[in-house]
Order: C-alpha cells, then structure tokens, then sequence
C-alpha cells in the first residue's frame, strides 16, 4: 500500500530534507515544472524554506515542526537548518567539524533515507546504483564549478561542460527515483539497464519448465537466426536495432539456460 503524502513528506523531513530528493517529492503532487524550476533556481537556502512551505500548506504540518525535523536529520551535514527566535529559518554551519570521510557519510544518510539498503533482502543491483549515485553526485558539483571558467566564445567546450554537468544531474535524478519507487511501493521500477538481468530472469522463473525448454530450443533460437539474416543483408537499414534485439535474445538465452541448470534440466 502507498503512504501518504504527509508521511512521506515527514520522512523526507526526518532523513535531513534532501533539496534535490524534495523536489522530486513535490514534483508527485505539484506538475508547474517552471514553478519547480523557480524554486530550483533560489538554491538550497532559499529553495529549501520554500519547499517547507508548500510541504506544510499541502500537509498541514506546521513549518516550525518540518524545520525542526530537517535539522534533526541534519546533524551529520556540513550545513544545518535552524531557527531563530521570530521563528525564521535561517542555514548555519554545525558547532562540530564535519567527518572527512565524507563517502561514509553520504552512505550512511542514503541508508537513513532509504532505509531498506540495509536490509539483507535489498536487491544487490542498489549496492551498484548507490555507488554511481554518488559518483554522479560529486561529477556534478565538480564539473558545475569549473562551467565559471570555460571559454564563453568556444562553443564546442561551453557544449561539453554543460553536457558533462546535465549528464551527471540526469543520471543522479534516474538512480533516485529508482531508490524512492522501492521504498515507497517495495518493487523495481526498472528503468535503470542495471535491473534487466533481475527482470528477465524473474519472468522466466515464474515459468515452467516445458515452457522454457520450447523458448530457449525454438522460439529464441528462430528468432537469432532471423537477426543474423538481417544484419547480413545489406539493404537492411535499422541494423543498430537489430543489434539490440539480438543482445537481448542472447541475455535472455543466457537466463534461461541457467534456470534449467539450477533445475537440474541440463
């Protein structure tokens, strides 16, 4: 069963208020993308109160509380949320020196986010996601920075530093809204090409074993010699997609074969 939007807006509270994770988070209830771009643009500071603000008119979860749950959540951050005494938010640096091990640090508040990277049943494909999550994340904020001093006049590198920045963005984007799918419905999303092999080969095992000695013995195999005619023909135009299709009838191919072996079928 889905949760609420009020319990998962406190969840992402108490996990430390993610700005990136609560755009995505606001993007479920509210599809004004410029509006969302506006307050991508503000920055984290500014951005953030923002994002509390809708959280709390949407939820009814008074702002004082929400801001009170994200510095909780925050403590092991270089930057905390606080509050003074009008009961404005402002952004101060915590009283004790951050951890230079900082790829634990972003391990262990990815695991307070996502809770089930911890547990003995979490697919194995998240382990390789979590690590290009935050390989993705510091090509980011790296290749960001050096876009100040690119040559505004050379379009080709301007192209490559700001391609080099989205590419990074957009692949960090794609590996959280896989982790956010599996905490919030407990199933793969599956876009991630990391999670073909674990979904061709959970069809296959919901199949018998007649059914898949008469897939990998006739339909696959007439299937591959189709492919190879094709790429051997030289009027064949989309060969590009002929070569995909055979990739994925090998793979499948493969899945199957070892199924049969754990079945004691070969």
């Amino acid at each position: 069963m889905e949760i609420g939007i009020k319990d998962r807006v406190v969840e992402w509270a108490q996990a430390g208020g993610n700005f990136s994770a609560g755009l995505s988070l606001f993007l479920t209830f509210n599809k004004n993308v410029f509006y969302i771009r506006n307050i991508e643009e503000k920055g984290v500071e500014k951005g953030l109160v923002t994002l509390v603000t809708e959280f709390s008119n949407k939820t009814k979860v008074p702002v004082n509380e929400l801001l009170a749950m994200i510095k909780a959540g925050q403590q092991d951050e270089n930057i905390v949320i606080t509050m003074n005494d009008e009961g404005q938010s402002h952004r101060t640096a915590p009283t004790t020196a951050p951890t230079t091990e900082e790829g634990i640090r972003k391990t262990t508040k990815l695991r307070k986010e996502f809770p089930f990277l911890g547990r003995k049943d979490c697919p194995e494909e998240f382990a390789i996601l979590v690590n290009k999550m935050l390989t993705a994340y510091d090509d980011y904020r790296s290749d960001r920075d050096k876009l100040y001093d690119l040559d505004k006049n050379n379009l080709d590198e301007c192209y490559q530093g700001a391609r080099s920045v989205l590419d990074s963005h957009i692949l960090n984007r794609e590996i959280w809204e896989e982790l956010n799918h599996y905490k919030i419905h407990g199933t793969i999303l599956g876009k991630r090409s990391e999670f073909k092999a674990r979904i061709i080969r959970d069809e296959f095992e919901a199949m018998t074993t007649i059914a898949l000695s008469r897939i990998s013995g006739n339909n696959i195999p007439r299937k591959m010699s189709y492919y190879k005619k094709q790429l051997s023909d030289v009027a064949t135009k989309n060969k590009d997609d002929i070569r995909v299709k055979m990739t994925a009838a090998e793979d499948a191919l493969s899945v199957i074969r070892k199924i049969l072996i754990q079945r004691g079928e070969i």
